[in-house]
């Protein structure tokens, strides 16, 4: 993958392409301009798109321009001088974690069985520091002599926080008990989580974090434009919620004669009821993938109908997992920015900057569904 490296915003103008390309390891912390390549498979890049219009009357002029292989074509331009990220580290990464209730504690519990070989250590934090303690021994005294290795788990100070390569917020407002008659949960607890997110997001900024901002409360989609609008970069920022969706998926789909789901169907977008699942990418059906949407959106309705509060499944599929496939460089689900909006789909990143997403032909029905749910997530406003 290669990009295009200039420091005179009159390139842009101009279209005065005269260097040659540098490679992703060339790379220095300068202006990078061209962010998109299309190999026909993945859409590569970060995901920044400043001015549809220039790039839809420029598009044809900088095919070929920018890219060594004629099969390849620029699919987006980034005008704004932003810098490139400095974050070029590797695993094993320092990961910490804020807020240690049921879905935090849940989530380190995993980290803690299966991220020895991704994570050096964990930090957690949390106002209440007999809960630091607690999770501090508990966790600490999960092992077995056959199996490791197991990240050792600190607590971390206020002032420690962001002293991290990626800062997990995991925290929430109360959440509606169960018997409360709320079905949407995620957009009760939106003000309230706002407010809570804004605090860590301005102390990130004013710390000049340059990792990772992780967030999994609900709702992430919306979180994660609180988080960027204290003016961290759109690609430190990524939200896990539609992991647990994909599973809820597969679960149902196998009671309703879609067993086909695992290998060819989609989750896409927010988790709550905004969610697009397609039954399948290569022989798409509205009415199954309608129905294998509606079953999943209701699934912690079915969980709370018997008396507890769906955060498992969650905690691990969403969170734990989905994480530590996003920190190996490997596909999930996860949010992706796209001019403004933090969408859910299946993607992987490169060195915990470069965004692949699918390339996929999609038939018009799902492609509606999908313009809809974007411009609802557009049209949100804090």
């Amino acid at each position: 993958m290669n990009y295009y490296i200039k420091d005179q915003f009159q390139v842009m103008t101009h279209l005065e392409l005269d260097e040659s390309y540098k490679s992703i390891s060339e790379l220095s912390h300068e202006v990078v301009y061209y962010l998109y390549e299309d190999d026909g498979i993945e859409a590569m890049g970060v995901h920044r798109v400043e001015d549809e219009t220039f790039f839809q009357s420029h598009r044809e002029t900088l095919k070929g321009k920018l890219c060594d292989d004629v099969d390849r074509e620029v699919i987006a331009v980034n005008l704004k001088k932003m810098p490139l990220p400095l974050n070029k580290k590797r695993k094993p990464y320092k990961v910490h974690v804020l807020g240690l209730g049921d879905v935090g504690g849940m989530m380190l519990s995993a980290l803690r069985l299966i991220g020895g070989d991704t994570l050096e250590a964990i930090g957690i934090f949390d106002l209440d520091e007999n809960k630091v303690k607690r999770w501090c021994y508990e966790l600490n005294q999960i092992m077995t002599i056959d199996r490791g290795p197991y990240p050792p788990v600190y607590g971390v100070s206020m002032d420690d926080l962001f002293n991290c390569d990626a800062f997990v917020f995991t925290a929430s407002s109360r959440i509606p008990e169960v018997g409360s008659g709320v079905k949407d949960v995620r957009m009760f607890q939106l003000e309230a989580n706002t407010k809570i997110i804004s605090i860590y997001a301005k102390m990130a900024k004013e710390k000049n974090f340059e990792g990772q901002f992780i967030v999994v409360s609900d709702p992430v989609d919306l979180l994660c434009r609180a988080v960027l609008s204290h003016g961290l970069r759109p690609e430190q920022i990524k939200g896990f919620g539609l992991g647990v969706m994909h599973a809820r998926a597969c679960y149902y789909s196998e009671y309703h004669d879609m067993t086909y789901y695992k290998e060819e169907g989609r989750a896409y977008g927010p988790h709550g009821k905004h969610l697009i699942i397609a039954d399948s990418i290569s022989n798409y059906n509205q009415e199954k993938a309608l129905l294998l949407t509606e079953k999943t959106v209701k699934a912690n309705l079915d969980v709370r109908a018997v008396g507890y509060k769906p955060f498992i499944a969650p905690a691990l599929s969403s969170a734990a997992m989905s994480i530590l496939a996003y920190l190996e460089e490997k596909s999930h689900y996860s949010t992706v920015y796209i001019d403004g909006v933090y969408f859910g789909c299946k993607n992987k990143v490169e060195n915990l900057v470069y965004v692949h997403t699918e390339k996929n032909n999609l038939p018009e029905q799902l492609l509606e569904r999908l313009s809809a749910t974007y411009k609802e997530l557009k049209s949100f406003e804090f």
